[in-house]
């Protein structure tokens, strides 16, 4: 067979080539262009879950602990903004005359015990089931004076060897009434939740923690605008925005934890919010 016979590609199958071949690069490109979009998008739910969840978690573990007639110290009208008090330590009444009174303490964490901020402390009077609260804070001696609980006769205490955990404390505070012997009796601290600038992310809103006596803690961020706290009232079952009066009515709070992706995803105009409600009622709920 001569050379002349010998056929190559012709420009117009040349360019149909490169037509096919620039067709399926564009589909490629713009599969590969959503694929990122989407995973954008994805990350950014899944941030914003993740700052609703690091509250969730915090919040319901402290506010479950707070007794419900006494417990909700401050709120301001935004809901943004509220203070309750969180019991961190409980114990037995085994004495109370003058300014001095003696517990015996159940076991509680040593570092929790021994940390500042503690706000004050609140007794149960048994016949009324009510809890009597101070707003000083207790000089507090450990240990205490065992002899106040044997001769009260509450023997089940570290020095009788059968509550080797516990503690028996002195407690400097006047307490009036004071309680009789075998009350229930816990410490407890102020802790301030508020929602406001953020540090972490700069020109959003964080959540924030401050116990008393304590150096302010931002524990989650960004939260949208829209975060904050209502309230249940009394035995009422719908959540109010307006802060209850007294606050004594309010049984507990509707936490509206509104996270926030730290950046705008691409397609997106804003960041991804994740709008997570739930409600914790506080312990000892009267009827």
């Amino acid at each position: 067979m001569s050379r002349l016979s010998r056929r190559g590609v012709t420009i117009v199958e040349l360019m149909v080539a490169l037509v096919i071949t620039a067709t399926i690069g564009a589909a490629l490109l713009r599969l590969l262009l959503h694929q990122g979009k989407f995973m954008d998008q994805q990350d950014a739910w899944r941030n914003a879950r993740a700052v609703s969840r690091s509250g969730v978690n915090l919040l319901t573990s402290e506010l479950r602990m707070v007794e419900a007639t006494g417990g909700l110290d401050a709120a301001t009208a935004s809901g943004q903004d509220f203070t309750v008090r969180v019991p961190y330590a409980f114990g037995v009444v085994c004495s109370s005359t003058g300014s001095l009174t003696t517990v015996t303490m159940l076991p509680v964490d040593s570092l929790m015990f021994a940390e500042a901020g503690a706000s004050g402390l609140a007794w149960r009077d048994a016949a009324t089931a009510t809890y009597t609260y101070t707003t000083t804070a207790p000089t507090i001696t450990s240990p205490g004076t065992t002899a106040n609980c044997t001769g009260a006769g509450i023997t089940n205490v570290p020095a009788s060897g059968t509550s080797p955990a516990g503690k028996v404390i002195d407690l400097t505070a006047t307490l009036s009434p004071a309680p009789a012997a075998g009350s229930l009796l816990f410490l407890y601290r102020k802790i301030r939740y508020e929602f406001k600038a953020s540090t972490a992310v700069p020109g959003r809103n964080g959540l924030w923690r401050t116990v008393s006596g304590q150096t302010p803690q931002e524990v989650a961020a960004p939260f949208d605008t829209t975060a904050r706290a209502a309230f249940f009232v009394l035995n009422g079952t719908t959540s109010q925005t307006t802060v209850p009066s007294p606050l004594t009515n309010a049984r507990g709070l509707e936490l509206r934890l509104n996270g926030s992706s730290e950046a705008t995803p691409r397609g997106s105009t804003a960041p991804k919010n994740s709008n997570v409600v739930t409600a914790v009622y506080f312990t000892n709920r009267p009827d």
